[in-house]
């Protein structure tokens, strides 16, 4: 798996969520069956329960779910969770400072970007 920035989808791993997941919109499925086929591929990878594993597939699959506006409460909440757990921070402390904020940073904006949209479909 590589990483190439900062961003959501700057490696791999979260890559894959988001085309696993577009792919199973295309084929006619629901955002909650999609979420569904997307959790089910990556079933050993959260069953491990490895930080790192678990963060990915959760962020690729909120922050694909945020492009189409049809963000799960129970997804969003989770990519939440992982992100106030630091879970791949650590792997970012071993590159440059600057990256390192830049991933902090990042992951703090997607997680009040996950707050706001929830805030905002709750009050509609």
């Amino acid at each position: 798996m590589g990483a190439w920035g900062p961003g959501i989808f700057d490696n791999d791993m979260t890559c894959d969520v988001r085309d696993e997941f577009n792919a199973l919109l295309a084929q006619g499925l629901s955002v909650i069956e999609a979420t569904s086929g997307v959790l089910e591929s990556y079933e050993m990878e959260l069953e491990d329960e490895d930080p790192e594993m678990v963060c990915y597939v959760y962020l690729g699959l909120a922050g694909a779910q945020l492009e189409h506006a049809a963000l799960l409460p129970e997804v969003s909440a989770k990519a939440i969770e992982v992100i106030e757990q630091g879970a791949d921070l650590e792997l970012w402390e071993e590159s440059t400072g600057e990256d390192y904020a830049e991933r902090k940073a990042m992951l703090e904006a997607f997680k009040q970007q996950l707050k706001d949209f929830t805030a905002n479909v709750t009050m509609e």
